[in-house]
């Protein structure tokens, strides 16, 4: 994907019209809400392990300036088993929690249901890019609302782009983590990052709160527990390339039934892993479907396709190869193992954060090295690691002011609309 700007000729185009345009849509938008006095706000859901709104959400719902709206929709991307697997966790998180939720899939024409019943002033989107879904409801649709972007993770990769879409520059707010987006937005962006908040990382709030729910099978004696996470990314060529699941896929279950009197294991793919192991040549649905259950059902070993903030805090270790996960599990303080068999390709496409997020991690591109470190550093307790990821932590981690992410969102949202 490439930058929004390819030349000084459009670039100078979109600065001078559209982003003047969208600024005369924000504002006549602030006014109507301050005319009204309350603020109505939609929020996309499309995946629970994405969702990273609820902080937010609890806020705003005890705060009678506004009418809050949760609506489901899983991405187009998706197939049609994960689509319904992603609405039922879904559904079940927010019942839960006693929210109601609106499925905008079900309805006939869902983008006039979103336009005309709800017409949401501010609409959260789970992520800032284009096609994301069907029937008329990408984000380009509503430029004319107050759009507003919260990451789901820490951003770590190296790359312009990111911070110079469309939606980047035209959105309202974006919610981003750390100083180095709002300085790679003001950068790259054609709109300079105007719209760059720095509020911390969301997730932050999950990771630090003070309890955790179990979540690993029972087992006849207490062990040490692992999770292992393997990226989507599994052919070569792309953005991105891992493409440790083909490599390792048997012997990390191997791994798992010869070490079951020590570990157990939770098998945590990237949610669109699936995806790709349907298309595959080798693999098709039959295939896949038949290896993720047998991770389900083993002895100590166990699938997880949903929220993993207290699957990671209540974990010994993690093996993966994913991008956000490489920041996000140094939350946990647990030694964490990245596979792959090109150091320098993935070093190449990280930025600072993401380097020295990496250089906390045991790396390694052999099945010996996995063993070698469920032995050694997990088992035996020699983390050689163990001061770099705290100084990791204590640098990057730590939460800004001492408030809540979603207590810096809130003031930002009210602040902007009636100060």
């Amino acid at each position: 994907m490439k930058p929004l700007a390819e030349t000084a000729l459009y670039s100078f185009y979109f600065r001078s019209f559209i982003l003047r345009k969208k600024r005369l849509d924000h504002d006549l938008v602030l006014r109507r809400i301050r005319k009204k006095g309350i603020a109505s706000v939609a929020f996309i859901v499309s995946s629970l392990p994405m969702w990273r709104g609820q902080g937010l959400l609890d806020l705003l719902l005890k705060d009678s300036r506004f009418k809050v709206s949760v609506m489901l929709l899983p991405f187009a991307s998706y197939s049609s088993h994960e689509k319904e697997e992603c609405l039922q966790n879904i559904h079940a998180y927010f019942a839960g929690k006693g929210i109601p939720v609106e499925d905008l899939g079900k309805r006939d024409c869902p983008e006039q249901y979103l336009r005309e019943v709800l017409n949401p002033d501010i609409l959260f989107y789970p992520q800032q890019y284009y096609w994301l879904y069907e029937n008329g409801l990408d984000s380009f649709k509503f430029e004319d609302k107050l759009l507003c972007f919260i990451p789901y993770s820490l951003n770590i990769i190296n790359e312009p782009w990111i911070f110079n879409q469309r939606f980047s520059n035209v959105a309202w707010r974006l919610f981003y983590p750390t100083p180095f987006d709002k300085e790679a937005a003001e950068k790259y962006a054609l709109n300079k990052g105007q719209n760059v908040r720095v509020v911390g990382n969301p997730t932050a709030d999950l990771f630090l709160a003070n309890s955790h729910v179990y979540a690993w099978k029972s087992q006849e004696k207490v062990k040490k527990k692992i999770i292992w996470a393997p990226h989507f990314s599994i052919e070569e060529g792309g953005f991105i390339y891992r493409g440790s699941f083909l490599l390792i896929y048997n012997e990390m279950l191997q791994i798992a039934k010869r070490y079951r009197d020590h570990f157990q294991f939770v098998f945590k793919p990237h949610p669109r892993l699936a995806t790709e192991l349907y298309k595959h040549p080798d693999w098709g649905k039959e295939r896949t479907n038949a290896y993720y259950q047998e991770w389900a059902v083993g002895e100590n070993t166990q699938l997880e396709t949903g929220s993993y903030i207290d699957l990671f805090m209540t974990s010994d270790a993690m093996i993966h190869d994913c991008v956000s996960f490489t920041a996000e599990y140094h939350y946990s303080h647990n030694p964490t193992f990245f596979f792959t068999t090109n150091i320098e390709q993935t070093e190449r496409q990280l930025n600072t954060l993401g380097l020295n997020a990496l250089h906390a991690h045991y790396i390694g591109s052999e099945t010996q090295d996995i063993i070698d470190f469920l032995e050694n550093v997990v088992l035996n307790g020699n983390d050689s690691m163990k001061d770099t990821r705290q100084a990791f932590f204590n640098h990057y981690l730590l939460p800004i002011d001492g408030r809540s992410v979603a207590e810096n969102i809130h003031q930002e949202i009210v602040t902007s609309i009636w100060n």
